[in-house]
């Protein structure tokens, strides 16, 4: 929606079929697909951004997870560099000063939780997120608080109306519980 009020920078999960452990910058049928599923519907309430990146693949995640690799090691290397870099492009060439919601889905919310740490909280572009919801990974927040885990600045949200804050949640099925060394 052009003249929507803000803009939506999503970064989707893990769905490349590429047979290498990170994709190419060619969008292959899963990564055009999860696109229009998971994101598309946000184009009726915000300007869309969703930058290609060279996630790691399915083929790669089973890979880092037979060599017993955590969930934080999705959000470095050239995909995260990819995303920071579409980042800064969006915001010179795009943004304008407009107010943003960041969305993700698995390994792209570990890459978004890795880019607003070192690219938005605390900074000044802070004021401007409306909110991020980061699904399908786990942030680090102690008990009893809203900041000071994986952000310093930005807090849980707690309410439909806060603004400014993280969105995050996992979710299993009831009749298979998660197994103790979830990356999730």
């Amino acid at each position: 929606e052009p003249a929507a009020p803000i803009d939506c920078f999503y970064v989707y999960p893990t769905v490349s079929t590429d047979a290498t452990p990170n994709s190419d910058m060619t969008p292959d049928p899963a990564e055009l697909n999860v696109i229009r599923q998971q994101f598309a519907r946000f184009a009726s309430k915000c300007r869309p951004y969703a930058p290609m990146y060279r996630q790691v693949t399915l083929a790669g995640l089973r890979i880092r997870l037979a060599g017993g690799t955590s969930g934080s090691s999705l959000s470095r290397g050239v995909q995260y560099d990819d995303v920071r870099d579409a980042w800064r492009y969006y915001l010179d060439h795009d943004n304008n000063g407009r107010p943003f919601v960041l969305l993700a889905h698995s390994q792209g919310s570990f890459i978004l939780d890795e880019l607003i740490r070192n690219e938005i909280d605390g900074k000044p572009i802070q004021p401007r997120m409306v909110s991020a919801i980061l699904l399908g990974a786990t942030l680090s927040v102690p008990r009893g608080k809203d900041v000071g885990g994986s952000f310093q600045h930005v807090p849980l949200c707690h309410s439909a109306t806060q603004t400014g804050c993280v969105i995050t949640y996992v979710s299993f099925r009831s009749t298979i519980p998660p197994p103790g060394n979830t990356l999730f």
